[in-house]
C-alpha cells in the first residue's frame, strides 16, 4: 500500500494536473469554476483527436484549455456566420466575430514545406507566428497594390481603425482582419474596379533576397472555444505547435487508479499467496486432527461396548447362583488318617 501510495503522489506531480476554469470559454461543456484533470504523459498527448479538450500554453506563457477542431494536416473553412467545415465534422459557431470573411486555411504537420508567396492572409498571419516561434531572424515589407499597379504605402495613413489613425509602423504586424479593413477603405476611396491587396515580404535578417519556402519543425493544432465570440484561441493566436499542448482532459483521473489498482495486483500476487497457503494448511490440519479425534472416540465405545457385552439368553443364571461365584469358596477341611484307621481296625 505504501508503494501504491508513493507511486499515487508521483503521478499527481508528473502526470496527472487539476485545473481549475477561470473563464466560460467552454460553457456550456465545462461550467467556470470547474476543476479538471489533464494527463501530461506523452501517450496521452499523442492520442489527442478531433474535439478533444486539451491544456496548452499561449506565446506569453499563460495557459488555456481549448478543444481541437484542426489536426495535424487538416484543412478548416470558417465563414463569417460562425460555420466550421472540417473533414472530421461541420458544426456551427453562434456570435462568430473574429472572421469578417469566409477564410480556408490548412494546418501543417510537421516536415511541410510552405510556399509563402501562395498563403492566403489568415495563413500568413499564422505562418508568421510560426517562423516567430521557431526562432527565425525576419523583417517584413509591406506594400500596396491596385491590381497589378503598386501604390504609394501612405495611402493608408488617411484609413481608420475604430476611432483611430493607422500607423504605417504597425502595418507590418496587424492582423488580416485589420489589413482587410484597410484594404476596404481605400477600395472605396480610390477609382476603378481593381482590388486593393495589401502585400508582404520576408526577408531573413541581414539578407535582401526574399524568403520563399519554410519548412515547418513541428506538428500544429487548431484549438477553439465552445463558444463563438468573446474567447481568445487560435482565430487570435494562430496554430499551437505541439511543444506547446502540456495535457488532454480526462473525465477521471484513471492512470492514477489503475496504477493503483496495478500494485494492489502485484502486492496481492506477492504476498497473499503466502498468507492464503498458510491459511489453507490451517484449513486442512483443523479438519484432520477433528477425523482424528473422532476416530479415537469411536475406538474407545468400541472398546467399552465388547468388555460390556450383554448376556445371551442361555447363559441366564439364577440370582443365588450369581452370588455364589461372587462369594469366595470355602477351603477344604483337614485329613484325619486316624478315624480311618478305628474304621480297619
Amino acid at each position: 500500500m505504501l508503494v501504491a501510495f508513493t507511486g499515487a503522489l508521483a503521478i499527481r506531480y508528473y502526470a496527472i494536473e487539476p485545473i481549475l476554469l477561470r473563464d466560460t470559454a467552454m460553457q456550456p461543456r465545462i461550467k467556470e469554476g470547474s476543476l479538471i484533470w489533464v494527463c501530461r504523459l506523452p501517450r496521452c498527448i499523442d492520442k489527442a483527436a478531433f474535439g478533444d479538450i486539451v491544456w496548452a500554453r499561449q506565446p506569453n506563457n499563460e495557459t488555456l484549455v481549448r478543444k481541437i477542431i484542426g489536426y495535424p494536416g487538416d484543412s478548416i473553412e470558417i465563414s463569417d456566420k460562425g460555420r466550421i467545415k472540417t473533414k472530421h465534422k461541420r458544426f456551427m459557431w453562434r456570435g462568430e466575430d473574429s472572421f469578417i470573411e469566409t477564410r480556408k486555411f490548412y494546418v501543417p504537420k510537421k516536415g511541410d514545406t510552405i510556399i509563402l508567396s501562395s498563403l492566403n492572409d489568415v495563413e500568413e498571419d499564422y505562418i508568421l507566428r510560426l517562423m516567430n516561434e521557431q526562432g527565425l531572424p525576419l523583417t517584413i515589407k509591406s506594400t500596396l497594390w491596385q491590381g497589378n499597379r503598386e501604390i504609394s504605402i501612405e495611402r493608408i495613413g488617411s484609413t481608420k481603425l475604430g476611432h483611430r489613425l493607422v500607423s504605417l509602423k504597425e502595418l507590418d504586424v496587424l492582423p488580416w482582419q485589420d489589413r482587410r479593413l484597410i484594404e476596404m477603405q481605400i477600395r472605396q476611396a480610390e477609382p476603378g474596379n481593381s482590388p486593393i491587396k495589401i502585400k508582404r515580404q520576408f526577408f531573413v535578417e541581414g539578407d535582401s533576397v526574399p524568403m520563399d519556402t519554410f519548412v515547418v519543425a513541428s506538428d500544429n493544432y487548431y484549438l477553439a472555444c465552445e463558444k463563438g465570440s468573446h474567447c481568445v484561441d487560435s482565430r487570435e493566436l494562430g496554430f499551437f505547435t505541439k511543444e506547446r499542448i502540456l495535457g488532454r482532459y480526462i473525465k477521471q483521473p484513471d492512470i492514477v487508479k489503475q496504477f493503483v489498482l496495478k500494485k494492489l495486483q502485484e502486492f496481492q500476487k506477492t504476498f497473499l499467496p503466502i498468507k492464503k497457503k498458510a491459511a489453507e494448511d490451517t484449513v486442512q490440519e483443523t479438519p484432520k486432527k477433528e477425523q482424528e479425534r473422532k476416530t479415537e472416540v469411536q475406538a474407545i465405545k468400541k472398546e467399552g461396548h465388547e468388555s460390556v457385552r450383554p448376556e445371551q439368553p442361555h447363559e441366564t443364571k439364577s440370582a443365588a447362583e450369581k452370588v455364589r461365584q461372587i462369594k469366595r469358596p470355602h477351603a477344604p477341611k483337614a485329613f484325619d488318617p486316624e478315624p480311618a484307621t478305628e474304621q480297619k481296625k
